[in-house]
């Protein structure tokens, strides 16, 4: 294993002594045994045993030994060690003992020591043993245990976990499914022989898993189709008789087949649910969760996949002419930090982790929304701010000595993939967000669109349209020829299509025809080279490692979401009954988890559910305040509520009764008129189906007053007093009814006046309020009048 490297320079080799001493030279203190734990975890990879040159050798063979690659290993690998070992504070390096042995190195708590006991001495190994041994041992030492990726689950805490996320169905063994099958087919062919079962018989045959409502009604529908009565308990003769039952005539084969048939319906049906949770949960139960060994792994992957990226996109002038519009955008307040800078890294960094500890416990102390917080998150940002365009303006440096290189000596040049490749080293120190990466990969992938647009366009109308051979078309424009190698190709070269229409061939003359439309595709295609200043070729090289690191990072990402979803299941089980349903949780907490596997770091050390516990609480609690009530309220206003239930409760918890809106004004430093909105605000709406009464007969609408319709008492005395009218009226003149129902608007849109009542007649205003008078005292007769005296009380 390459040993971290160290700032400090390695020590000299000991100078070889001038003769060889026949005695035997004291044995110097050897290098500990393991390389210390942070150097141990530097990488992935196992580490290769390299054994170490005893001291007792001649200077002439000690001479030899260092200068093979073996002893050069070890050497590297001892003062690695030695400078972890000192690196580490509070732990002063162990002298050797008095007896020349290497000092021991103590377990830490909780781990076991190596042990490398059954180890050959060094001292009995000669340098033919040591190269042959460095050439022929594997990768892996044999006291060295290489960590799993996949955390083996025991079997109790797999029966728990199942239980817990509704998973206790377990997969039956070849010889339970055996047994199972077999006695339900004999309950099939009791039926067929009887003509009839009952449910005790179906429940003594079926498998305690299979017994339940949903299950005993699809093996009592199947029955019944199969024409076997099923019963709750056994009827008599008399029934059987009735209903027609008997034995079905069948021979055995017969009833084999239909058995076999049923069985199959019944293991379709076994274990099947319809509840959505219970489906999603068995699928995630068949993911192994991740050791933090394979966290890193799949973080180191999907770093690689984003490395690699980053790498094909650097190397396309056009894009990096975006990442520095971007940057001035950030300098100019247009775009905030964060939505295009994630971070910055190092790509010579060292691997290891240094946490120990497994901080599962998420601290909510941390989660302050205080001003204190908002202060050191906006410093926090400036920082961040400033270093990505000082970073910018190195990127910008690099970037216009590229275009001096090219614009002196073109594209491809050793000075120019030299001064490219320090861009895209520079590149990399920036780690950018999700989005922005994809926007960068839609760059460079629209441009290749183009570029496969017009070819094939130019392939339509030289090959279908003019006749030109596929062989011969794609040996011309593809750049390569048929051992892979590349050729000049034909692509931007606008005298090919003149020369193949003077060439006298078969497809000459149509050729010659459409030299125009050919031409202007080539142009187009030198426009779009001329843009992107690389060829188009490389172009397409470039698309291609770009979608070859995309779809390593995405399949990395894809394993570390679905090994993390229990963490899902498990905070969102908290959050329950709080106006979103449980799948709903699930999904958004889903969306959170996919936010940290963008953003974790896996150099920090923690595991990344210490990690993505905060994402996933955080998009949660963020859509059930969006989400969960029927009128939305802004994000900041609910936060505002709970802080006033929080100082209500602790209110009344403390001098035992609820706080007003003055106390509450007071204790939160608000006006109490704001405080009296914000207690109307948190008011819940209640739904007008809410039963009323222990019966739920009646519902709260049914007690809500309308007041947009007349009350049917209301109704019906109007009702009643319009037909009272109309009776009273029609005692009347003709001419008197005419003239009240005009002057009153009884039976009409409006009243009218008495001018226009009388040109309705013909005859005077005078003239019609004497007929109106007259009426009137009719009506005040008591043979009228007391028919409407019943309605006065009412109106």
């Amino acid at each position: 294993m390459p040993a971290q490297k160290s700032k400090k320079p390695a020590k000299p080799a000991a100078k070889p002594v001038a003769k060889a001493s026949p005695k035997p030279v004291a044995k110097k203190a050897a290098a500990p045994k393991a390389v210390a734990k942070p150097a141990a975890k530097a990488a992935a990879k196992p580490a290769t045993k390299v054994p170490s040159v005893p001291a007792s050798k001649t200077p002439a063979k000690a001479e030899k030994a260092a200068k093979t690659p073996a002893a050069e290993v070890k050497k590297t690998v001892a003062v690695a060690t030695e400078e972890v070992v000192k690196k580490k504070p509070g732990r002063p390096p162990k002298a050797a003992s008095a007896d020349g042995a290497a000092p021991k190195t103590g377990a830490k708590r909780g781990r076991k020591p190596k042990n490398a006991a059954g180890a050959q001495p060094s001292e009995d190994l000669d340098l033919s043993d040591i190269e042959a041994e460095f050439a022929e041992e594997p990768a892996v030492a044999p006291g060295e245990k290489v960590k799993p990726l996949r955390m083996k689950i025991s079997k109790a805490k797999e029966r728990a976990l199942m239980k817990e996320f509704g998973l206790d169905e377990t997969v039956l063994s070849e010889e339970d499914l055996a047994k199972r099958r077999q006695r339900l087919k004999q309950l099939i062919k009791l039926g067929k022989t009887r003509g009839y079962l009952t449910h005790g018989e179906i429940s003594d045959h079926l498998p305690d898993k299979l017994v339940d409502a949903e299950t005993l009604e699809v093996v009592i529908s199947m029955l019944n189709d199969m024409g076997v009565a099923v019963y709750e308990q056994t009827p008599d003769a008399e029934t059987l008789l009735l209903n027609n039952t008997g034995p079905t005539a069948a021979t055995e084969e017969e009833a084999e087949e239909e058995a076999e048939a049923a069985l199959s319906t019944v293991d379709s049906e076994f274990g099947r649910t319809t509840d959505p949770v219970r489906m999603y949960m068995r699928e995630m139960g068949t993911v192994e969760l991740l050791t933090r060994e394979g966290e890193i792994e799949i973080a180191k992957r999907i770093e690689g996949g984003l490395m690699a990226m980053m790498e094909a996109i650097s190397a396309s002038p056009a894009t990096i002419a975006e990442i520095l519009r971007l940057g001035e955008e950030i300098r100019e307040g247009k775009v905030v930090i964060t939505t295009i800078v994630d971070g910055f890294s190092n790509p010579n960094e060292a691997d290891d982790y240094v946490a120990e500890e497994d901080f599962d416990e998420f601290d909510e102390a941390d989660d302050d929304d205080g001003k204190g917080g908002s202060k050191a998150l906006t410093k926090k940002l400036e920082e961040l701010k400033k270093q990505a365009l000082e970073r910018f303006d190195k990127l910008r440096q690099l970037f216009e000595k590229v275009h001096k290189v090219y614009d002196k000596e073109g594209y491809g040049t050793p000075a120019y993939m030299k001064a490219q490749k320090a861009l895209s080293e520079e590149l990399m120190t920036i780690r950018f967000t999700a989005k922005a990466i994809e926007k960068l990969c839609d760059m460079v992938r629209g441009q290749v669109d183009d570029v496969r647009k017009k070819e094939r366009e130019l392939r339509r109308i030289i090959v279908d349209k003019c006749g030109y051979p596929q062989d011969n078309f794609i040996a011309d424009f593809s750049g390569r020829d048929k051992h892979g190698n590349r050729v000049p190709s034909n692509l931007l070269n606008l005298k090919w299509i003149e020369k193949q229409a003077a060439a006298g061939k078969p497809w000459s003359a149509v050729m010659g025809r459409n030299i125009p439309p050919v031409q202007d595709l080539q142009q187009k295609l030198a426009d779009l080279q001329a843009r992107v200043v690389v060829p188009l070729d490389e172009l397409k090289d470039i698309n291609k490692r770009m979608n070859e690191g995309e779809a390593s990072s995405r399949n990395a990402k894809k394993e570390m979401i679905e090994a993390n979803l229990r963490l899902v299941i498990s905070i969102a089980k908290k959050y329950t009954n709080r106006g979103l349903q449980f799948l709903d949780l699930i999904q958004e907490g889903n969306i959170g988890l996919m936010k940290a596997v963008d953003k974790f770091e896996y150099r920090r050390g923690y595991k990344f559910s210490t990690y993505a516990t905060w994402w996933i609480r955080q998009a949660i609690t963020r859509s059930i305040a969006d989400q969960a009530r029927t009128i939305r309220i802004p994000v900041h206003m609910i936060e505002t509520i709970n802080k006033m239930n929080r100082i209500s409760r602790q209110h009344l918890q403390e001098f035992g009764f609820e706080p007003d809106a003055g106390i509450l004004a007071a204790k939160m430093e608000i006006p109490e008129d704001k405080i009296r909105k914000i207690m109307k605000i948190a008011k819940e709406p209640i739904s007008m189906e809410t039963p009323i009464g222990d019966d739920d007969d009646s519902h709260l609408g049914d007690f809500i007053e309308d007041t947009a319709n007349t009350a049917p008492m209301d109704a019906a005395m109007q009702a009643g007093l319009r037909e009272v009218v109309k009776d009273i009226l029609d005692s009347l003149t003709p001419r008197e009814a005419k003239v009240l129902r005009m002057r009153f608007g009884i039976e009409m849109t409006s009243d009218h006046t008495l001018e226009e009542v009388g040109k309705q007649f013909d005859v005077t205003r005078e003239r019609i309020r004497q007929i109106e008078a007259k009426a009137l005292r009719k009506l005040k007769h008591p043979s009228r009048s007391d028919k409407l005296r019943s309605f006065t009380d009412s109106l």
